[in-house]
Order: structure tokens, then sequence, then C-alpha cells
């Protein structure tokens, strides 16, 4: 039997319109065998502003749930068939969309009897005879919960559409990196190559889609022939739009557009000395006020004729001579990157390259590419490994070097770009 107070008038407050839930009415199922209790409970949540249904036993009850958008089921615990917690166990077991608060009225005070309410899914319990006063602040109180429940659902679908969005826009720049390496690939020539009658391997690992790394050769004459290695600040995008814009100023197929190349009065192409080549890409970038990138280099002019070989070093490690007899050296003396320094002055350098040598330049991905201490490869590192593979061709030797590498750095995945040249004197 329901207990009202002179104090409940201030209790029929109709429901918060700020809430999200005042734009409809709340829908509560009253689940009771009993008529008389079941028009009481609906008299006054019609009072309160719910809509109200109403089922005689738990069976139809748990229809109605399956079929309509309840917010609220408030039962009684005894009934025939189906007793409150079994219904509110199907009501849990039937995985809606929406949450359903379930109310459990009783006159079972008992802590177990209340504790097998709760496990069967119950969410509050009102003991009979009612207080309808703390009825309606505890269905006010669920009404906060299925707000939160409601607003979170809310938040979910937005995050889920705005991730979905990502997920297409990630999709579209994949795409697009995937093109941009394919692009950055077509500029470095394929793993075995020949440049007039010398034979070149190369060696290309990006450490992302793409990479800041570019090797490149072109030939002046049948005895005469350049190559260089060249490595961008940083990596990705920026660094990748360098890479192709450098590639430009070594076109090997526009002599007059090659910065390396300067046109004689008699209208004959003849090679610039490498440190002016590399001066002027200093200047270059150095006109380039919104330009903040630098770039590693190391220019080889090499006449195949007298083994002559000029080159200049600006940044880039010291390239490695393998000299037909097995034996190897480093060469050079480091010098400034291009681009950070203006009005850098660069040194040519000599060496005589002798027909079986080989000449190998390279990024510092390889020299400074760590095992899992953290201990660099370094250039005693390459040495060895340059030893180890004696008597192989070109590709085959850059090849072994690259599963060398993987098995020193103990991973497939490396933090820089690893590329590298070796050419062979016929």
């Amino acid at each position: 039997m329901m207990r009202s107070k002179a104090s409940t008038a201030q209790e029929e407050t109709p429901i918060d319109e700020g809430d999200p839930r005042a734009f409809r009415k709340l829908v509560a199922l009253v689940v009771d065998d009993s008529a008389t209790q079941r028009k009481m409970l609906k008299m006054m949540l019609r009072k309160w502003d719910f809509e109200v249904i109403e089922a005689a036993d738990g069976l139809s009850a748990l229809g109605l749930v399956q079929s309509q958008d309840i917010d609220f089921v408030i039962s009684d615990w005894m009934m025939p068939e189906m007793s409150g917690p079994e219904l509110c166990r199907a009501v849990r077991e039937l995985n809606s969309k929406n949450y359903v608060y379930f109310m459990l009225l009783t006159s079972k005070k008992a802590k177990e009897e209340v504790a097998a309410g709760l496990d069967a899914g119950a969410d509050d319990f009102l003991s009979k005879p009612m207080d309808m006063g703390e009825m309606h602040a505890r269905l006010r109180a669920g009404q906060r919960l299925l707000t939160m429940q409601e607003d979170l659902v809310d938040k979910n679908k937005r995050i889920t559409e705005a991730f979905d969005r990502l997920n297409t826009i990630y999709q579209s720049i994949d795409r697009d990196l995937k093109a941009a390496a394919r692009l950055q690939k077509a500029l470095i020539p394929e793993h075995q190559t020949t440049c007039g009658p010398v034979s070149i391997g190369r060696l290309y690992r990006p450490s992302h889609h793409v990479g800041g790394d570019l090797l490149g050769f072109f030939k002046f004459s049948e005895t005469r022939i350049a190559a260089y290695a060249i490595d961008v600040s940083g990596h990705g995008v920026s660094s990748a739009l360098m890479t192709a814009r450098l590639s430009n100023f070594f076109n090997a197929h526009h002599l007059d557009e090659n910065i390396a190349i300067q046109r004689l009065p008699n209208g004959e192409y003849a090679p610039r000395d490498p440190a002016a080549i590399t001066a002027e890409l200093n200047d270059r970038l150095q006109d380039e006020a919104d330009n903040d990138q630098y770039f590693t280099m190391i220019y080889a002019d090499i006449n195949l004729e007298s083994g002559l070989t000029r080159f200049c070093q600006a940044g880039q490690p010291n390239p490695a001579i393998i000299r037909k007899s097995g034996e190897v050296e480093f060469i050079g003396h480091g010098g400034a990157p291009v681009g950070l320094i203006p009005g850098m002055e660069y040194e040519t350098s000599v060496v005589n390259l002798n027909s079986g040598d080989r000449m190998m330049m390279y990024s510092d991905g390889i020299t400074e590419c760590e095992d899992a201490e953290g201990n660099m490869l370094e250039e005693e590192g390459l040495h060895t490994m340059l030893l180890n593979h004696p008597g192989q061709g070109e590709h085959e030797t850059l090849t072994r070097i690259m599963a060398d590498l993987t098995r020193f750095n103990g991973s497939e995945q490396f933090d820089d770009d690893i590329s590298a040249l070796l050419l062979t004197i016929p």
C-alpha cells in the first residue's frame, strides 16, 4: 500500500526541461499483477509527466520492452510465472541499444535478497509501502543516469563518425604517399644498371613511405661519368619534395639544365668543378628566405681513361674505396652541409681509381644504424661488412650489406633512410 505526505507537492515538479530527454516524454513500464497497484503508480507517473504503459506479468512486460522504447521498468518482485528479478535478468540479456533503468518494488529487506536483485541487474529498489516522494527522487536520479548514458552514446557516435572521417582522410593520404613513393623511386636508378662502361648497383630503403635520400649518375662522354649521393635533412614529404627538386639540377637528359655541366663557346659540354657545383647549390638555398632545409652530398667526377676522380664532400659520410686487391679505405674530410652557411667555400678532392676498383657512396643511415644497445655501426662496422663480401657483383654486394644491417639493427624497420651507390671501374 502506498503512503503519501503533505510535502509531496514539491515532488510533483515536472522533469527538468533543460535535460536532453525533455524533448520527449520518458516512457515508464509498470509491471504488477495487481491492477490496483498499477493504477496508483500510473496516476503518479503521469503527474510527473511520464508516458506510462503497463503489464500484468513479466512475460507481457518483456514483449513490450522488446517492441517499444522503454526508459524505466518499475516492477513488483513477486509475480506469477516470472518474478521481478527474472524479468530484470531477461531485459538485460536483450542487449538493446538504449539502457533500461530497472526498479524493483519489494517488501523484501534481507541483504541476501537485495544482493540477488542487484545480481539480476536491477538499478534500484523501493520498499513497500512506498513513499511517493522517495520514489520521485529515485526516478529523477535514474533520469540523470539515463541522460548521462544517452549523452555518452551520442558522444561515442560522434567520435566514431570523426574516426571514420579521419580514417578516410588517412587512406587518401596513404594512397597519395604510395603514389609519391613510386614517383620518387623512379628518380633513383634500378638496382643494377650501367653508365657507359661502368657497372653500378644501388641500395635504397626509405624509413617511411617517402625518403630524403637521392642517388644518381650521368655521363659526360663514354670515358667520363659523374655520380652523386644526397641526404636531405628530416624525413617524410618535405624531404622527398626537396629530393625531387634536386634531381632536376642533375638532369641526365637535358644537359643545358644540368648544374654540373657548362657549355663551352664552341658549343661542346664540359664538366664543372665539383666544389663550384656544391657552392652554387648552397647559394641557391640561401637565396630562399623561407627554406630551412639543408642536405649533405657527395659528388664525384670520374675520368675512366686516367682513373682520376675529383669529388666534393659536403657533410656526407666518407666514401669507401674497395680496391681490386680487396683492401678497403675511407677517404674524404667531411665538409659542411649544403644550405647551412652562407658563402661557404667547398673543396675538390682527388683520388685515383684503377681498373677493378670500386667506389661506394652512402648515407649516414648506414654508419649511424644502431643495434639493440644503441651502438652505432660506424665506419669500422661497414669496413667489416665490405671485407666479408668479396668477389660479388654490385647488386649482390649491396643486398648482402642490407641483410647485415637488418641483423645488426634487429629489425627491418630503420630510423633513417638507407641508401648507397656502388660502382666498379672497368
